[in-house]
């Protein structure tokens, strides 16, 4: 068999990234300790070849069933097993499924078989629909376990608490948030737009020696528990809580920022004048965009361009990246730039 072996605080987002792209070995149980997991894997990817271990689990206890398996053992027929989606996430000890509503029945049996899995898990949610509106919400419904939407995510870390309902954080941008820490340097005031409850900022502030960063969020909401991570992280000293619109609170900050992050999926470019107004002369800019799988550097290269012709500043394009897939078409991309005022 082959497996990974890293840190406790990552080790979330990875699962979550090795479900989503069918390498996670479910025949094994992933073992854990103190400071760090084991997970076996399928194969072996670029991706995560860093990772890769000698240590076995050959003294665990093989998995015999898998959670279709056990929907099966529970009496749900065949045909019905073969339309329940086998992809989910776990975000803290929630556990989130997308189910059709015409299966309402077999949401106990659904639930048990997912917590049975997942034994550190206490609920299991369908989400109704994809993210919508500014806040980028999803509508949720009890599948079983305890009815509850809020959970405190480990990572980085950090303890992030948040409403899976009603304030978006992607634990599959865990590693992104990870990389971008890496490239943080001691000293730097950065400036989070779009902060939700606060995973960039927190990751960062818990991880290097910053001046400050000030986080803005217009959902307030994400700003209460950004509030409340905030002091569950005892970053108090570092990082500003901003309560408002990105395009309005940047004004306030001219040439201010070593650093902009902006984990605004979708529009992000529409506030990129406010970074370039907001970034010191030098200064880093982070652009996240979901776009077309098959072509999807062009059209975010030329919006890059033209604002910054529209704005008579250079903004260089120092790294551009795949992060991950959002849909058989669509993935979501991170575009790192140096500004040259």
């Amino acid at each position: 068999m082959l497996a990974i072996k890293i840190e406790k605080t990552k080790a979330q987002a990875i699962i979550a990234k090795l479900r989503e792209d069918k390498n996670l070995d479910n025949n094994y149980k992933i073992k854990r300790d103190e400071t760090s997991v084991i997970i076996p894997v399928l194969k072996i990817t670029t991706d995560i070849k860093e990772f890769e271990t000698t240590k076995t689990l050959e003294k665990q206890e093989a998995v015999s069933k898998g959670f279709k398996d056990i929907l099966l053992d529970e009496g749900v027929p065949k045909e019905i097993v073969s339309q329940i989606n086998s992809a989910y996430d776990i975000v803290g000890d929630i556990v989130i499924i997308g189910i059709d509503k015409e299966l309402t029945l077999y949401y106990s049996a659904i639930g048990k078989a997912l917590l049975k899995l997942h034994s550190s898990a206490k609920t299991v949610l369908n989400k109704l629909g994809e993210h919508k509106g500014v806040y980028r919400t999803q509508d949720m419904e009890l599948v079983y376990g305890v009815d509850t939407r809020e959970t405190i995510i480990k990572e980085n870390g950090c303890k992030i608490k948040i409403d899976v309902e009603k304030v978006f954080c992607s634990t599959r941008l865990s590693e992104e948030r990870r990389r971008i820490v890496s490239l943080v340097e001691d000293g730097e005031t950065i400036g989070v737009f779009f902060a939700g409850a606060g995973p960039f900022a927190l990751a960062i502030a818990k991880n290097k020696e910053v001046k400050e960063i000030v986080a803005i969020e217009l959902n307030d909401l994400a700003v209460k528990y950004l509030i409340e991570n905030i002091k569950i992280n005892h970053t108090e000293e570092i990082i500003k809580p901003i309560l408002g619109d990105v395009k309005i609170e940047a004004e306030k900050y001219p040439n201010y920022f070593d650093r902009v992050i902006m984990p605004l999926p979708k529009s992000a470019e529409l506030f990129l004048n406010s970074a370039i107004f907001a970034a010191k002369n030098g200064g880093y800019i982070h652009l996240y965009k979901f776009v077309s799988k098959d072509d999807p550097y062009t059209e975010t290269e030329k919006e890059i361009e033209e604002i910054a012709k529209v704005n008579n500043v250079v903004l260089e394009i120092v790294n551009k990246r795949i992060i991950r897939s959002y849909s058989p078409s669509i993935v979501q991309i991170v575009v790192d730039l140096r500004l040259k005022k």
